[in-house]
C-alpha cells in the first residue's frame, strides 16, 4: 500500500528531485503547481528526510508538503513534520506551527486528504 501526498512543486529547490517521486498527476492553482505523488509504506522515511532537505530553506519562504492514507496525515515543513489524523481536531499543534511560520489560516486545510478527495482534485478516473 502507498501514500498519496501533495507536494507544491515551487516548494522545491531543485525540480530533479521529482525524478525520485512517482508523480500521478499535477493541477496549476494560480502560479503554483500542485503534484499528486505517490510513495511506498516502507519508503516514506527516506522520502520526508528527502523533502525537506530538498524543499527552499525556511527563512526564504516556509512551505510544506503532506501525506496521507487511510486516516493518517503526515504534513511535512522543512524543519518539522507532524503525524495526526485526517480529521481537523487532531491538527492543533500541527496548525499553530504553521501560522508561526506566517501561513494564512486558509492555507493550513491539508487539503485533499484522502484519496477519494485527491482523486476528485485531480481529475483521475481510477484511483
Amino acid at each position: 500500500m502507498s501514500y498519496w501526498g501533495i507536494v507544491v512543486d515551487q516548494s522545491l529547490k531543485d525540480k530533479n528531485f521529482l525524478q525520485h517521486l512517482n508523480v500521478i498527476a499535477n493541477k496549476q492553482i494560480g502560479s503554483w503547481k500542485l503534484l499528486l505523488v505517490s510513495i511506498p509504506d516502507h519508503e516514506l522515511e527516506e522520502h520526508i528526510q528527502s523533502l525537506q532537505h530538498e524543499m527552499i530553506d525556511i527563512k526564504d519562504g516556509c512551505w510544506y508538503a503532506h501525506f496521507f492514507k487511510d486516516n493518517e496525515l503526515i504534513v511535512i515543513y522543512q524543519d518539522s513534520s507532524f503525524l495526526v489524523t485526517i480529521d481537523p481536531t487532531s491538527w492543533m499543534e500541527t496548525v499553530q506551527y504553521g501560522l508561526a511560520k506566517g501561513f494564512p489560516m486558509e492555507q493550513l486545510d491539508f487539503s485533499p486528504r484522502t484519496k477519494v478527495d485527491a482523486a476528485t482534485y485531480f481529475g483521475l478516473i481510477d484511483i
